[in-house]
């Protein structure tokens, strides 16, 4: 083995520090309606006004607001109705003292005219319109650019793209966006008595539950995640995966990271000579977290317990294909509710737990989760609690510094 600077049992603070240390894979430009989830990797602008001329937010009539400025029920006044236009209409009308324009809502409005009086406040038989109230300067009328202004910037970097910004890049006009590259990540689950999904599982076999959970979990980021089982040899982990690293931004691999006769996948790591960053997390669960790197390939090797697979993920390896996304800050957004029931610690190593949070989505207080199998505990886990190396104890009802949501 090669001698190589690997940084050993370190603390979670320390594993955070080194993770945050990843970069972004790249900027790419996408169709902006393929953009919903992405990153967007620079400041957008629009390319042009919405709306592009002043339109009519009522059914109504476009007037000259000081041609009924006394109309009311008791007296109304008379207009001579001078034509109509639709939403999508090309209006080539002038509106003279005196006159009204039919007109949709959405619909451009004619030159001359500054108000739109609602149709409920007026009646029309042939060419003539009785206006019952009046309408000033600006009623109804949605006015050029009032939702996006041709060159503004309307949305930032760094912006998770939702539903409410793909309706405002349409409207803006942008037909493009710039976007952080997601990273290609493969999940590899080690071991002989491993199941495949979806197979029948034998005596003696286990499912592939690590791999199920992982894949899902980047799943639930908007990214793809191939997934591969490999038996316990040292020889066909080497084999199978050599050919893989390059094909792949990020690796997970699950189990074998132990020092058990069966644990070969460090082994591997080392004869594939992928340089580590660092080996084992000063954390429990998690503890044998590992990241190492391949060329331009980062390599997180995952514990094969569930609780420790699924707590090095979350804590680690989610954060670090956040940042290869572009994700400016993945440790931050923590919450700090208050306990409901006392937890202790052990000295020198940071303690996590899985919880729920107060019931109705309330996010003052936690619950640790118990008294159920570690499976079922994950399952029912919205939250992950963080007791820090330098607490061996926190009370009940007081604030724990971080927790992490997870659901």
């Amino acid at each position: 083995m090669k001698d190589r600077s690997v940084e050993k049992l370190i603390s979670l603070a320390r594993a955070r520090n080194l993770v945050q240390g990843l970069v972004a894979l790249g900027v790419e430009q996408i169709a902006a309606a393929k953009g919903l989830g992405r990153l967007t990797a620079a400041d957008i602008r629009a390319c042009c006004s919405c709306p592009t001329l002043d339109a009519s937010l009522k059914d109504g009539f476009a007037v000259r607001g000081q041609d009924i400025a006394s109309a009311s029920r008791e007296n109304p006044v008379q207009l001579t109705l001078a034509g109509f236009v639709a939403a999508g209409d090309h209006c080539d009308i002038t509106i003279q003292q005196g006159q009204a324009v039919r007109i949709m809502t959405g619909a451009p409005i004619p030159a001359g005219a500054d108000a739109v009086l609602a149709s409920e406040f007026a009646d029309s038989k042939g060419d003539r319109v009785i206006a019952r109230a009046d309408a000033c300067p600006g009623r109804n009328i949605l006015a050029r650019g009032s939702d996006v202004t041709a060159g503004s910037r309307i949305v930032l970097r760094g912006t998770r793209i939702t539903p409410g910004h793909l309706g405002l890049l349409a409207a803006a006009g942008v037909t493009e966006i710039p976007v952080f590259r997601q990273p290609k990540v493969l999940v590899i689950a080690t071991g002989s008595e491993l199941a495949l999904p979806g197979e029948p599982i034998a005596p003696g076999q286990v499912a592939a539950s690590n791999l199920v959970t992982l894949a899902a979990e980047v799943e639930a980021m908007g990214i793809h995640a191939d997934q591969l089982v490999i038996r316990d040899d040292l020889h066909l982990l080497q084999e199978k995966i050599k050919p893989l690293i390059d094909r792949y931004d990020l690796i997970l691999t699950c189990g074998g990271v132990l020092d058990g006769d069966k644990d070969f996948t460090m082994r591997a790591m080392d004869n594939l000579d992928v340089t580590p960053v660092f080996r084992r997390v000063r954390m429990g669960p998690g503890k044998g977290v590992c990241l190492g790197k391949k060329n331009s390939t980062w390599i997180f090797n995952l514990p094969g317990g569930p609780p420790s697979n699924h707590v090095a993920f979350l804590l680690l390896a989610k954060p670090g294909i956040q940042r290869l996304a572009g994700v400016e800050d993945p440790f931050g957004g923590y919450l700090s509710p208050r306990l409901d029931r006392t937890l202790t610690g052990q000295p020198g190593w940071t303690q996590i737990f899985y919880g729920r949070l107060g019931s109705g989505g309330d996010r003052r207080t936690v619950s640790p989760l118990s008294g159920g199998s570690r499976l079922q505990i994950m399952a029912r886990a919205d939250c992950l609690i963080e007791l820090s190396e330098d607490q061996t104890c926190a009370r009940a009802g007081a604030q724990i510094q971080k927790v992490w949501k997870i659901r």
